[in-house]
This record gives C-alpha cells, sequence and structure tokens, in this order.
C-alpha cells in the first residue's frame, strides 16, 4: 500500500463516481479503477459497490475513510513542519546569554525573529561565558551571547555589538562629574564579574582600568554585571558597565557617567559550533549580522 492509493480512495469516496474521480486525479479511469483493485485486494475488504449508475461506500470502506484522511492530513503535515524546518522557519533554538545582552540587544533580536519565524521555539539560558562555551562543546546549546575573546577552530562568531563603557557609581558620588577619570577611582573597590577560564569581560575591565592609571585596582568579584549595579547602588563599590545599561538597567541610588580620556569598548559576539549549524541557528545568525550592521 502506497500513499497514492489512499489519495485515490479519498478522492474517489468523495466524488462517488469513477470518471469524475479519475480526471480530477489525472490518471485514466482503468488505471483508477485497478489501483482501487489493489487496494481492496490487500485489505481482504471491498471498499465500494460499484453498479452502472452509481458508486457507493461500503462500511468497510466508510472506516477506512476516516482513517486515510487522518493519515493523509498527518503526512501532509510532516510534509508542511518538515519544509519550514528546512527553510528554518521552524525547530528549536536554544540561546546562551550573558545577562548583560538580555539588557541590551538580546528583546530586540527575538522580537525580529519571532515576527519572521514565530514557530521557532526559542529557549533562553542565562549562563556565565566559560559555561556557555562549555556547553557550546558538548551541544546543550545552538549558540552563545558574551563577552569573549577565543581563537578555537571549533567555533565561528561574529561581532553583534560593540558597547562602550561608563561607570555606574553611587548617586552623589564625589567624583561624578559629566566625565569621571579613571585615576580618582583609585580608592575604590571595583565590582567585577569574575574570572573566568576564557578571556571576556573580566579581562576588559582590568585592560580599562591600567589604561586609565589604576594597575592594581581592588576587586570584588560577582558572578552577573547586574549584581555589580545594584551593589554600586547600596555604596559597596563602583562598577564598570556596557553603556546600554544607562538605556536597560536604571537602579535608584545608581548613577552612569562617562569615563574622560580615550573610549574603551568591549565586544558582544555571538559563538556557535561550526560543524552544527541548522536552518534555524542560520536563521537567527543572520539577525545578529543584521543587528552588527545596524549597530555599524
Amino acid at each position: 500500500m502506497e500513499i497514492r492509493h489512499l489519495r485515490y480512495f479519498c478522492v474517489l469516496a468523495e466524488q462517488l463516481h469513477f470518471t469524475k474521480a479519475a480526471l480530477l486525479l489525472n490518471v485514466a479511469q482503468p488505471a483508477l479503477s485497478h489501483q482501487i483493485k489493489q487496494l481492496e485486494e490487500e485489505l481482504g475488504a471491498r471498499l465500494v459497490e460499484r453498479t452502472n449508475r452509481r458508486v457507493r461506500l461500503t462500511a468497510a470502506g466508510e472506516i477506512f475513510l476516516s482513517r486515510a484522511l487522518l493519515i493523509l492530513e498527518q503526512v501532509d503535515q510532516a510534509m508542511r513542519d518538515t519544509t519550514r524546518a528546512g527553510q528554518g522557519e521552524a525547530g528549536n533554538l536554544i540561546i546562551g546569554v550573558v545577562s548583560t545582552a538580555v539588557c541590551s540587544v538580546l528583546p530586540e533580536l527575538l522580537r525580529r525573529l519571532r515576527r519572521e519565524a514565530p514557530r521557532i521555539s526559542i529557549d533562553i539560558r542565562e549562563m556565565e561565558p566559560a559555561e556557555q562555551v562549555d556547553a557550546l562543546r558538548r551541544e546543550a546549546i545552538d549558540i552563545g551571547l558574551l563577552f569573549l575573546s577565543i581563537q578555537d577552530p571549533e567555533f565561528d562568531s561574529v561581532v553583534v555589538s560593540k558597547e562602550r563603557l561608563i561607570m555606574a557609581l553611587p548617586t552623589g558620588h564625589p567624583a561624578a562629574a559629566e566625565k569621571v577619570r579613571l585615576s580618582d577611582l583609585e580608592a575604590e573597590t571595583f565590582l567585577i564579574p569574575r574570572r573566568q577560564n576564557v578571556m571576556g569581560f573580566h579581562e576588559v575591565v582590568l585592560e580599562t582600568l591600567r589604561a586609565g592609571g589604576i594597575p592594581s585596582p581592588r576587586l570584588q568579584p560577582t558572578r552577573l554585571l547586574q549584581t555589580a549595579v545594584f551593589l554600586a547602588a547600596g555604596r559597596l563599590g563602583v562598577a564598570v558597565v556596557p553603556e546600554s545599561f544607562r538605556r536597560h538597567l536604571r537602579v535608584r541610588g545608581c548613577m552612569y557617567r562617562d569615563i574622560a580620556g580615550k573610549p574603551a569598548y568591549a565586544d558582544l559576539i555571538g559563538l556557535w559550533r561550526r560543524s552544527s549549524v541548522t536552518p534555524v541557528l542560520r536563521r537567527f545568525i543572520r539577525q545578529l549580522k543584521r543587528t552588527q550592521n545596524h549597530a555599524g
């Protein structure tokens, strides 16, 4: 039994006329009659009763019709779903993100992706950079959004956004002029994401402080960069943060100020395995590149 047998039978059951059904199926009437006869022989039951003036379904034919229609609908749905998946219009996407991405580029990325392909199921997992790299190696996530400097032939990447760095200070801080000189903050405790086993935002902040005249800063590590902002609001230190925090993370007791001198930047990248780019992931990477072009 083949799918065409089911289709032939369902069209015949709808028309109850061999000649009309054959025309709709674009086959010769004897060929249609032969296919229905083959189907009946395989099932061991008569499906239609034929007379010179009419065709009608038998009781067995009525039962088979209901099952055949269901099978054909499932086959058609499988074909539609497969086509969508092959074009990246449906499927699953697991994204690892640092907290900073949640405050900046991720919401707009997801809005655009859902407008373009609403059938994609998205799983967002907030993870530190080292956790993302490990999860990518284990194929536990499809792509990561993180601040990272990595040279590894296993991965490919794209810069999603180039974030200028600013200071998060307690409200009323004495150094809180329009622009803050880092050297004026040398005595402060710097709230900073903890060091990872990969080069990332921690190293970017240390290099920024060294360039600003603080070679040996006093550090208080935190797990999340947002935590550093809340601790700064509690007057437990100051933090170097991406400029997007000024727009997306407003905390009572904390104010943001530009850093005087040459601007410092941190690159938020999208990172994925070269060997496993699914159609859904390929579509998301295109969104990342559009974000990059827009930012440029």
